[in-house]
């Protein structure tokens, strides 16, 4: 790649399809100057180093997936919650590795970052409540969707392609009747229930987000 061609821009996208192909452990800058025909040293003149490359990845990626604009719709904050979750939801999923470096407080809360948040508290601020209480439930909205979304692409993140991901743990085994340890006596009246919708990432996701939207709204009445 020539020089002219060699931009911050093009650095970043490149490290960004690296990273959802396989991961951050995988990611270097070796290994983006070799899909991007350059001399690592060359990349260097634009991103002086891996931590200041991880916070644009991390910014770019909000950047390319914005809440959508309010203007003209009569959405309440509720509706916000759920759109929130949609987007955020179908970013972990094209993304897995930014939800690590949104729980790091040197690669989080760029520019774009904070523009959606300012959207999410924005909503938060029909329950009368000041900026910074509706920061707090915003930020805890975030993290919910975060654990279960971690859930989900746990496989992705976590097992390399030449090993062979056991995807039945503990609880499955017990609902399905053939748990690996003896039962809980708590747990009892679900041994050989079978999953059901119980284990179902999105159905988790959207009632857990009801539950907690509930108690907002019972402490903000």
């Amino acid at each position: 790649m020539s020089e002219a061609k060699l931009t911050r821009a093009a650095i970043i996208d490149t490290a960004i399809a690296l990273a959802d192909e396989s991961g951050l452990d995988a990611l270097s800058m070796r290994r983006i100057a070799e899909r991007m025909g350059a001399g690592a040293m060359s990349l260097y003149r634009h991103i002086p180093n891996k931590d200041t490359l991880l916070a644009a990845m991390t910014d770019e990626v909000s950047r390319r997936n914005p809440y959508p604009s309010p203007e003209g719709q009569q959405w309440t904050w509720r509706d916000r919650v759920r759109i929130a979750a949609e987007v955020d939801w179908r970013l972990y999923q094209e993304h897995p590795w930014v939800l690590f470096t949104f729980a790091v407080p040197r690669y989080n809360f760029g520019e774009h970052s904070l523009i959606v948040l300012s959207w999410l508290v924005e909503g938060f601020r029909e329950l009368d409540v000041d900026t910074r209480e509706a920061t707090r439930m915003s930020l805890s909205v975030w993290s919910y969707i975060a654990g279960v979304a971690l859930q989900q692409v746990s496989t992705r993140l976590l097992i390399r392609k030449d090993n062979e991901p056991n995807e039945r743990s503990g609880l499955t085994a017990l609902l399905d009747g053939d748990p690996f340890w003896p039962t809980p006596p708590a747990l009892a009246p679900l041994e050989g229930t079978g999953p059901g919708d119980l284990l179902d990432p999105e159905r988790l996701l959207h009632t857990g987000l009801t539950a907690l939207c509930d108690g907002f709204a019972t402490t903000h009445r």
